[in-house]
């Protein structure tokens, strides 16, 4: 389910268009701490809605 936190986070990948890495969506969302983006993000990898390509600090999200 989509909660705004997760709104944003997709909102700014779309918008970059590239593939931005964990640091890169926490900087650009300041009310949200890196471990929350960070298991935002792997949960919508697990629901199908991002790919991750890369490893740990390396990874990089894009829309599926």
């Amino acid at each position: 389910s989509s909660t705004p936190r997760r709104d944003l986070i997709l909102k700014y990948i779309r918008t970059t268009g590239g593939a931005p890495s964990i640091k890169d969506i926490a900087e650009a969302i300041p009310s949200v701490s890196t471990k929350t983006v960070q298991r935002e993000l792997v949960d919508l990898v697990s629901a199908g809605v991002l790919k991750r390509e890369g490893e740990r600090r390396w990874s990089r999200y894009s829309i599926v």
